[in-house]
């Protein structure tokens, strides 16, 4: 069955959705970076990659399903902070639009009656309770730490040791 034009169109938002979103993480990293926040930028590093991954997963979809890729121009992220807090928030709404934009692809694959589209796309609901309960975690210790810099620093070093995750 020949990929619908408004699903295909969709598939190439969500696809600059996830770039825009790693392109956001990577301005995340070198803050934190500048910030001297190593562990910090060690994990929105790896939060990057992740949506790279995500972006890649939708364009092989795409192809395979025979769309064709139209890569649009990804909007600058914010690239300047008040604090690790503000960027973990940042961070949250990011995966929030995310969220919301793929909950739409789905409606529309559900409108169109594309049950390969909607297959493909649990995987990416599935993924965004995590990202977003991952955020919000995260938003949830630094409250947790307040304005103690020793404790900014134990959880600095912590998520520092955070490793890639395996993608099924």
């Amino acid at each position: 069955m020949k990929l619908d034009s408004k699903i295909e169109e969709a598939l190439n938002g969500q696809v600059n959705q996830e770039m825009s979103a790693a392109y956001g993480y990577l301005a995340a990293s070198a803050w934190f970076e500048a910030e001297n926040f190593s562990g910090f930028a060690h994990w929105m590093e790896l939060q990057r990659q992740e949506e790279l991954g995500h972006a890649a997963r939708l364009i092989k979809y795409l192809q395979d399903r025979g769309g064709k890729l139209e890569l649009e121009a990804i909007k600058k992220p914010r690239t300047n902070f008040d604090s690790v807090m503000d960027v973990f928030k940042e961070a949250l709404a990011s995966e929030e639009a995310n969220t919301d934009s793929i909950h739409a692809l789905y409606q529309l694959a559900v409108d169109k009656r594309d049950y390969s589209t909607q297959s493909f796309l649990k995987w990416f609901i599935d993924e965004q309770v995590e990202e977003e309960s991952i955020m919000q975690e995260m938003i949830g210790l630094l409250k947790h730490a307040g304005s103690d810099p020793s404790a900014l620093l134990v959880l600095n070093d912590q998520v520092g040791k955070r490793t890639p995750e395996e993608e099924a």
